[in-house]
């Protein structure tokens, strides 16, 4: 899960908080791991200064902040608390849902070349526009960009669950992923506008908390739906019946508030980096589109997934330039925190986010489809055994952040991670096969979640101490795109390898017995798919083994993720974080 990059000016000095959290380690990381910046600064509409009347601090007609806000009491604070948290919810279950409802969704579209970007899509939404996203909530009022994303989000989920086809899914996929971001960064953002700093930590993690609550229950409620008369459409619809039960608190009790400046909001709009943010969404798209395409939708031959690729590669030098070069923008306002790629502390933590969201997204999707072939499970069959998995990554999340001060030295949590994550990767990939126990697959996934959860947070708290108040916020920017983009990364990939592999495993098995391509690509498609049910024998037993290679296949991308955080680990300083 990721920070973000909604917040406005800091209204104590950012030294000053700094040496605060310095004084007081437990409450810097229970800040650090889910805050962009500390205390935004703005104000609150006359209306709903009401509303927030315990907020000494905070004039209702754009004056100046005095103090911290004090702590909230009354119903309607909590209204805003049940408000913001169920958006988390529902954030995290579309996160983990599509996990278990592929295999039915591809039975209704018989589309396998495409399955990919039902998971993909939804985090390329959140990716690409993350940076643009933040940059709004700097910009305009924070209720309405927070309800624009409720918007987007549920107008993706109804897209969804209404689909005529593959591609109306995966449209909707990616609108809701980009719903989400404007959801996670207004929920991070309320929760820091209305709290002092001595509770902020607690209400914060909060976001995180209701985030892995609808993460454990994604696969559950997907499944359950999935496995009834209701469908897999109804995993999304159900997106809708929440928002309808906590539209009125977004309406009518949510507090309007504007971030402060002394520049005018055109001024604010003028310097926005906008060539950046078209090319960082450009890069993405073309890099999905084109790597989850080849192989499948289109030839790696054709003209299409050449020109796209290209594309691609394009794109993606023509920002590092205009970044570099800062084109139409300053070193000030660029998009992407350049500066900080000279600390060798900060291209670390980002190798570890990046690494540890690897490790979590791929066993989330990979290990419910190995159930499913296997073991002939059901979408919930497969669901509640990936519980074990979530429920300690969750717990090591948690433990992370309470574990940082005790340690001090946070390169041990990070060999620790590293060592888990590359050790638990490689027995995935050596013992995953047709006859591996249940509990073996338990066990290993276990530490796998254990060795994420470790270093998924805890770097928004050390990068934001090491970086010093003036690059605090850069420097969670940068652990927001190694989290986000690398879990765009590992699925594009990981599809690539599961598609690429399992179709020929499967030619290999079934061709000579009289299938055609089409119908192997249907076997391929999951283990509820007509071709698949009515293989019988030794057929049925080849075609197991060969989408198993494939999942193996897949699971080297675990290896690379554990490799990866150790070494990057290693190279880390052993001083003390606090003093």
């Amino acid at each position: 899960m990721a920070s973000t990059d909604g917040s406005t000016t800091p209204s104590l000095s950012l030294d000053e908080k700094i040496r605060n959290k310095n004084q007081d380690p437990e409450l810097a990381v229970a800040e650090g791991q889910m805050e962009q910046r500390q205390q935004p600064r703005g104000s609150f509409s006359k209306h709903d200064a009401s509303q927030v009347s315990e907020q000494p601090g905070v004039s209702g007609d754009g004056g100046e902040e005095t103090s911290e806000p004090t702590l909230q009491t009354g119903w309607k604070w909590w209204l805003i608390c049940f408000g913001v948290y169920s958006t988390c919810l529902m954030y995290g279950l579309d996160t983990t849902i599509a996990s278990v409802v592929q295999a039915p969704v591809v039975d209704t579209f018989k589309e396998v070349s495409q399955v990919a970007w039902i998971g993909a899509g939804f985090l390329l939404g959140s990716t690409a526009v993350i940076l643009p996203y933040g940059a709004m909530f700097n910009t305009f009022d924070l209720k309405w960009n927070f309800i624009a994303g409720v918007i987007l989000f549920e107008g993706g989920s109804a897209l969804c669950g209404g689909a005529p086809n593959m591609g109306a899914l995966i449209v909707g996929r990616v609108i809701a992923g980009v719903g989400g971001t404007g959801i996670f960064l207004g929920s991070l953002n309320y929760m820091t506008v209305l709290t002092p700093p001595k509770v902020r930590g607690t209400y914060v993690t909060g976001v995180g908390f209701f985030w892995g609550i609808g993460c454990i229950l994604g696969p559950i409620v997907g499944g359950s739906l999935s496995d009834s008369s209701a469908t897999w459409r109804w995993a999304f619809y159900i997106n809708l019946v929440i928002a309808a039960v906590t539209a009125p608190v977004y309406l009518l009790v949510l507090p309007s508030y504007k971030p402060s400046s002394d520049q005018s909001l055109m001024t604010r709009l003028v310097k926005l980096d906008y060539l950046g943010f078209a090319l960082s969404i450009g890069f993405w798209v073309t890099f999905a589109l084109g790597f989850l395409s080849a192989g499948g939708i289109w030839k790696w031959s054709d003209g299409r997934t050449i020109a796209t690729i290209t594309m691609f590669a394009v794109l993606l030098a023509a920002y590092a330039l205009q970044q570099t070069f800062c084109i139409f923008t300053t070193p000030e306002t660029r998009s992407f925190p350049l500066h900080l790629l000279k600390s060798r502390t900060q291209i670390l933590l980002y190798i570890e986010a990046a690494a540890a969201m690897a490790a979590i997204y791929v066993p989330i999707f990979y290990i419910a489809i190995y159930f499913q072939f296997v073991r002939n499970d059901s979408s919930l069959e497969a669901a509640v055994r990936l519980l074990p998995y979530i429920i300690l990554f969750i717990v090591a999340n948690l433990g992370s952040g309470y574990l940082l001060p005790k340690v001090n030295r946070y390169i041990i949590l990070y060999v620790v991670a590293g060592v888990l994550l590359t050790i638990s990767g490689s027995l995935l990939y050596v013992y995953l096969t047709p006859t591996t126990k249940p509990a073996t697959i338990y066990g290993l996934s276990i530490i796998e979640g254990i060795g994420a959860g470790i270093s998924a947070q805890v770097g928004f708290s050390i990068a934001t101490l090491e970086s010093g108040p003036k690059d605090a916020a850069h420097a969670l920017t940068l652990q927001n795109l190694g989290q986000l983009g690398a879990g765009v990364i590992a699925l594009v990939v990981a599809g690539q390898v599961y598609q690429t592999t399992a179709i020929k495993g499967l030619t290999e098995a079934l061709a000579p017995a009289g299938y055609t391509a089409a119908q192997i690509e249907d076997a391929a498609a999951g283990a509820q798919s007509v071709v698949f049910q009515d293989l019988t024998g030794d057929l049925r037993d080849k075609a197991i083994i060969a989408v198993t290679n494939a999942i193996q296949r897949v699971f080297i991308l675990l290896i690379v993720a554990g490799a990866a955080s150790f070494i990057a680990a290693v190279g880390m300083k052993r001083h003390k974080l606090f003093k």
